[in-house]
């Protein structure tokens, strides 16, 4: 037995410990930067779930032949049929409350606070017997907590965009 290379392995040395402590506070330092604060996420998600709502009155007007439209208010929305019978939504209600805190701060080309679509999935500005197309891109721009998202509804198509 050769008592001489033999060595006694008893774990990480004190330097090896913290080297791998800093490079692990390191790469946590990082990765916080890059995740996006939980308002901010929120933000984006009613963002994009109200667009998602507004391709779906177009979807639905399409698919029925018939007019459908969305109305906006400041913390909520629903979608109506031309007659005034509300729509189930996905969420198993009549309409959609945004997050706490969260408002629909500003509609840009709305003045009625709604967008109708009719059976081919033109976009509207109102529900009269003779709707006033929409002229020109329409916004819908949501707020709460200092962070805002806005949604663009294009003319023509109504194609229904998050920024």
């Amino acid at each position: 037995m050769d008592v001489l290379n033999h060595k006694k392995t008893r774990g990480f040395t004190l330097v090896e410990a913290v080297i791998v402590i800093s490079v692990i506070a390191i790469l946590a330092t990082f990765i916080g930067m890059k995740i996006p604060s939980a308002p901010a996420v929120n933000m984006s998600t009613q963002a994009q779930q109200l667009a998602n709502d507004i391709r779906y009155t177009q979807l639905l007007a399409m698919s029925k032949g018939q007019r459908y439209y969305i109305t906006l208010g400041g913390s909520s929305y629903q979608i109506l049929g031309l007659d005034g019978t509300t729509v189930i939504m996905a969420n198993g209600s009549t309409s959609v409350t945004l997050g706490t805190g969260i408002t629909i701060s500003g509609k840009t080309n709305l003045p009625n606070s709604l967008i109708s679509f009719d059976g081919e999935g033109t976009p509207y500005t109102d529900i009269t017997a003779t709707p006033a197309a929409l002229a020109a891109q329409a916004t819908i721009t949501l707020s709460g907590g200092g962070i805002t998202a806005i949604i663009t509804i294009a003319p023509n198509t109504g194609w229904a965009t998050v920024s």
